[in-house]
């Protein structure tokens, strides 16, 4: 299947899904918040990124939650695209708002397909060079930064989980995995616009209770 049908087909079963008359019956009708913290892997670059991912999202009706999403990865690199950095990496960056419609929904067992879209904010740095930030707690030295691409992107995709401990506690704890396919769409200072374009795979825990 081609990108783009993926994704038009996906986005569309998304928000007709969240439309639908919900015909099951649900095991509780409260108010939930659910974190998703998750290690990821997904192809920038031509190059194997591993990173870090954070969903969280508050049920606005039993089945359909909506919240952000955070996603970050560094990597060294061989190349510095002609920008002149002698130790080249890249930082990898996305935040974006996200929308989830769960087709499964039990105390044991949740699986809910998911619209992300938001922004893709991705540096260039030379790790021979550092700047300094300040803050309130004291300073930072980070690479400095010797180009930028920001890019808009839009992320299908299905995330399943399934409860670690018993139904009983308070908040739940699960085993999480997610599949997205991340599209990307702008103009680029280095490397191709389709560069940024691929899947992103990731697991981990969620956090899932009541929120009223």
């Amino acid at each position: 299947m081609k990108p783009h049908y993926f994704i038009t087909a996906l986005f569309f079963l998304c928000f007709f899904s969240a439309s639908a008359q919900e015909n099951d019956t649900l095991f509780h009708q409260k108010k939930e918040i659910a974190f998703d913290l998750l290690a990821f892997h997904s192809p920038i670059l031509n190059r194997n990124f591993f990173g870090f991912s954070m969903d969280a999202k508050y049920y606005v009706k039993p089945k359909w939650g909506t919240g952000f999403n955070f996603a970050a990865a560094t990597k060294r690199i061989s190349t510095d695209f002609s920008l002149g950095a002698a130790e080249p990496d890249v930082s990898f960056l996305t935040i974006g708002w996200l929308n989830q419609y769960d087709l499964i929904q039990s105390e044991r067992v949740r699986v809910g397909i998911n619209l992300n879209n938001g922004l893709a904010i991705i540096r260039l740095r030379d790790r021979s060079e550092t700047e300094v930030y300040w803050d309130e707690f004291g300073y930072t030295e980070v690479p400095v930064s010797r180009a930028s691409n920001t890019l808009y992107i839009i992320e299908p995709g299905i995330t399943a989980s399934f409860r670690l401990f018993p139904p009983k506690n308070f908040t739940g704890v699960f085993l999480t995995t997610q599949a997205k396919y991340r599209q990307a769409i702008g103009n680029t200072k280095f490397g191709r616009t389709a560069d940024y374009t691929n899947y992103f795979v990731g697991v981990g825990v969620s956090f899932i209770g009541p929120f009223d």
